[in-house]
This record gives C-alpha cells, structure tokens and sequence, in this order.
C-alpha cells in the first residue's frame, strides 16, 4: 500500500495520499478510495497478467462515455503505469444500488445509443462508421478483440463468440460446444433479416453489480465499451437481474424492439456466458450450452 501511495502521490504531484477504505472488487482488481489535499480519488489496482489491457480500456470507455454526456461515469483522471501492472484514478463517487432511477437509467442509456447513429444520419464528420474500439478491453479479466470491422455479423462471430468457443473446448475439454457452433455460426445472420445494424456506443458489460445511483441521478461504471449493436447491452442487464420493468420502458419508447429481439437477446446472452464459463466454470458450461442448442433447433 505504501508503494501505491507514493506512485499516485509522485503521478498527481500531490502531498497528502490517505487510504479511506477499501472497496468491492471485480474478478481481479483491488479498489481503494484515498483522501487527498484536493479531494477523493478512487483507485483501481490491477497486477495481473492482463491488468494493462484491462485498465487502460477502461481509461479509454471513461473517457468516451464521459464525452458522451448521456449518463454519468466516474471522470477519468490518470492511468498509471508500473513494473508490478496498472492503477487506474477517476474520481471518486458515492453511490448505492440503483433503485430511485431505474427509469431515468433506461432513457439514458438509449440517449447514449443512440448518439452516434444520429451522427451517423447527419453524415458528421466525428460519426464512428465501423465497429470496435480504439484500444482493447477485457470483459471481467478476459481480452476482447475490439480491431475495427465494418461488418457487425463477422464481428461480433470472430472477435466474440469463437474465441470464447474455442477458450471454452481447450480449457475443458468439451466437443460440444465446438460441435454446437459449427452449426450455429452459419446461421446466425438470420437473426438479422430485415434490420440494419449500425455502430452504437456500447458500456459493454453492464450487469446490475456495474449500475447504482447517487442522490440525484444513475451512475455506471467499470465498462469494456466498443461500438456495436445497441441491443448487445441489454442482454446482460437481464441475465442476473437488478433492473426492472421501468428501465426497459423507458428504453424502449426512444429505441422501439426491432423484429427479432428476443433471438437475438438469446444470442448475445450466449457471450456473457461463455464468458462466465471461461472465469468460472460451474453451471455456466451447461448455461452456455444449452443456450446454443436453442439457437440451433431455432435456425
């Protein structure tokens, strides 16, 4: 801790670094809030093998997100880099469970999805034409590949699902789930018939653990944003619950459901459980598998 201290101190040329407390952390970070001569800060810690993927994606959603100016993060203050891994300071932010602004959550988050597609009909200069990102990120402490692609179909298959597959057959063994996407990847574009997809700015992993409030308004946090399809952010919110009927209302009267939207949930649910499988193990094998044995029966 003392080593952490004197880093942020030198980086933000501060004299005053006082750990506060310690706060909840995700998969692989420790989170510290400090006090210092100007203020709080909040520091992330990450000293694993892929802590500098990790937290300088998230230094990179902050700062687009925050520019977004369609609902609150944590303002990124500095990202720094050590031989023992990364420390990410944004500022510090008091925040309990989103219960008040469920609704208001709903409607920003549809305002922040849809900015760039109107940018994007105003032929704008700053529209994001393709999908992706500028840096990597990590959804939990696992890379994804955010190379820009201007297809969202062969996106979101090559640089989502099938290196989860593949992660998934080699830690574990299993055949199925190798079986299963043979047969489902050239199916997936059915899904799409008769949409347009176009790159929105995605939070990326927006569970209910990444969600609370303030006192006067809905704050999220820890992102792995890329730009994608807007529906893709949904389907974690309801996969561990935590957001109620009114946050989907509220999103849905700015970005109405398209036809076959709940194939697609299902589809994009498939990612996040991979993605668990590949952390955790457990009953996200089946979850996962079960998920793509669906998909496959109904292509």
């Amino acid at each position: 801790m003392a080593e952490i201290r004197e880093i942020i101190a030198a980086e933000l040329k501060l004299t005053k670094v006082e750990p506060w407390k310690r706060l909840k952390g995700g998969c692989s970070s420790n989170n510290w809030a400090f006090k210092t001569e100007t203020g709080e800060i909040f520091a992330k810690v990450d000293s694993g093998k892929h802590g500098r993927d990790l937290l300088l994606g998230e230094m990179k959603s902050l700062e687009m997100l925050q520019s977004a100016e369609s609902v609150r993060v944590p303002k990124p203050i500095k990202i720094i880099f050590s031989q023992n891994g990364a420390i990410l300071i944004t500022e510090y932010i008091k925040f309990k469970g989103l219960e008040v602004f469920q609704g208001e959550l709903g409607q920003q988050l549809a305002m922040l999805h849809l900015r760039n597609l109107q940018l994007l009909k105003e032929n704008a200069d700053q529209a994001v034409k393709q999908f992706g990102f500028y840096v990597n990120t990590c959804c939990g402490k696992i890379p994804v590949d955010n190379q820009w692609n201007e297809d969202w179909i062969n996106f979101y298959c090559k640089q989502r699902l099938k290196p989860q597959v593949e992660m998934a057959a080699k830690k574990t063994g299993n055949r199925e789930v190798k079986m299963l996407w043979s047969q489902l990847e050239p199916n997936i574009n059915k899904l799409f018939h008769g949409i347009n997809v176009q790159p929105s700015l995605l939070h990326g992993d927006l569970w209910s653990g990444n969600a609370g409030e303030t006192e006067t308004e809905p704050v999220i946090f820890d992102p792995a944003s890329f730009y994608g399809h807007h529906e893709f952010d949904l389907a974690i919110t309801r996969m561990f619950g935590g957001f109620r009927r009114e946050f989907y209302q509220r999103y849905h009267q700015l970005i109405p459901r398209e036809v076959g939207f709940e194939g697609r949930q299902s589809l994009y649910e498939l990612f996040h459980y991979l993605n668990h499988w590949n952390h955790f193990g457990g009953a996200y094998e089946e979850q996962s598998l079960e998920i793509m044995r669906q998909l496959v029966a109904n292509s």
